[in-house]
């Protein structure tokens, strides 16, 4: 009975190791479906990823729903997706959650710490999108030129021209002591990929 039951385990361990390459190939085809606009393909694909769980494939379904690509515009589907797929560490979908809280002032201390975590992995657009945030400040988030410093910096390397003279802009309203502290920490910087909002959460400011 033992005999039987190690080769039931085993047979199922090889199951899903061959399941891993079908699941990434099936990913990518999604990916690709989205990039050329095969809206039809790349939902049909990733639905039954995102349905167990895949974070690349919910945030993906998530970006179809969130502009309307392929599907009726559905923000609070959208949302949902993102969230699933944030908690997990996609740096994509914690941009756009944080995004959501964040513009509208819907939530601006959440929308900080799911564009931190975004950020944090090297998303530049959401390193744009904090130091923004700490730039002009909130009463749930307080102005920090330093770490707007940091964060622009970081968002305009080798990057568009537009954030490159958003952070100019920036620094023009930052005294000289504060931007060295900002550019000191962004030369220290180094990205945490995958990172999660249960991990250990980075420090702000000068002791970062």
């Amino acid at each position: 009975m033992r005999s039987k039951l190690q080769h039931l385990s085993l047979c199922i361990f090889i199951a899903a190791l061959w399941s891993i390459p079908c699941v990434a190939a099936d990913l990518e085809s999604a990916k690709r479906a989205f990039q050329d606009k095969d809206y039809a393909k790349a939902f049909k694909e990733a639905t039954p990823l995102a349905d167990q769980g895949d974070p690349d494939a919910q945030c993906l379904l998530g970006k179809m729903y969130w502009a309307g690509h392929g599907v009726l515009k559905d923000t609070d589907r959208a949302v949902k997706l993102f969230k699933l797929s944030a908690a997990q560490g996609n740096s994509d979908a914690q941009f756009f959650l944080g995004s959501w809280y964040l513009l509208p002032h819907r939530d601006v201390a959440e929308g900080a710490k799911w564009l931190r975590l975004s950020a944090e992995q090297g998303n530049q657009d959401a390193q744009w999108l904090l130091g923004k945030a700490y730039l002009e400040g909130d009463k749930d988030l307080p102005r920090d030129p330093v770490q707007a410093e940091l964060w622009l910096l970081l968002a305009a390397d080798h990057n568009l021209d537009f954030y490159r003279a958003a952070l100019h802009a920036a620094e023009a309203q930052m005294a000289p002591g504060e931007v060295a502290k900002g550019r000191a920490l962004a030369a220290a910087w180094k990205p945490k990929p995958g990172l999660r909002p249960h991990d250990e959460e980075p420090q702000t400011g000068e002791k970062r």
